[in-house]
């Protein structure tokens, strides 16, 4: 019993250190690795791409920020698109209205979020599972009037996944306590022990009585 009182406590503290360094990590600030801003009108039945990222991964967060004076949809994609460059166009991605439309009609597991904005202003972030591609795209549909859009998107980064590791520490800190409290004690104890055996703890005794 007590060789395992040993060996669970030790373990106990190997998760607790491992939990304090996981909460050291995940309060180190982020990084910005880059950050997209704009402003202009978007007329109805246009889109406007605001963001593309390849392989974003789970130690990236993408933060967007919009203002809208207008009524104007906000979508995350899961897709990816290509920076093409055109004599009559010049540069543009290969992903117009058309392709959103089949996207939101067909490939509804490529959106990863959508909001409205109507006459106000917007923020959310995201940070992935996995590695994915990840495009922000500001639709205007047809049936609408013309907006104004102002928007500012910025991709951060991380030693590790902040919500994640910060979910790991508040498991395994109060695990670790639970296996480590017995040695802790038993250790206080045997410690405890040993100082009344000691000659210096009798003679004190004496020198009371």
């Amino acid at each position: 019993m007590k060789r395992w009182t040993t060996v669970l406590g030790r373990g106990g503290t190997v998760l607790i250190a491992i939990s304090l360094g996981f909460l050291l990590v995940s309060i180190i600030p982020q990084i910005q690795m880059s950050r997209h801003e704009g402003s202009g009108p978007l007329s109805p039945g246009r889109i406007r791409f605001v963001f593309h990222q390849q392989n974003l991964n789970p130690q990236q967060e993408v933060q967007v920020a919009v203002t809208v004076e207008g009524n104007l949809t906000v979508y995350l994609l899961e897709i990816s698109a290509k920076l093409e460059f055109t004599p009559t166009t010049g540069f543009s991605y290969n992903f117009n209205v058309t392709d959103l439309q089949e996207v939101l009609q067909e490939h509804p597991e490529q959106i990863i979020w959508e909001h409205e904005v109507e006459n106000g202003d917007y923020e959310r972030s995201y940070t992935p599972t996995r590695v994915m591609n990840a495009t922000v795209v500001v639709y205007n549909p047809p049936d609408s009037e013309s907006a104004y859009l102002e928007y500012n998107v910025a991709l951060k980064s991380s030693l590790a996944p902040g919500d994640k590791v910060r979910t790991i520490v508040y498991f395994a800190a109060p695990i670790g306590l639970i296996l480590a409290m017995p040695w802790f004690l038993n250790v206080w104890k045997q410690r405890k022990q040993k100082y009344r055996k000691s000659p210096r703890y009798t003679s004190s005794v004496k020198e009371v009585l």
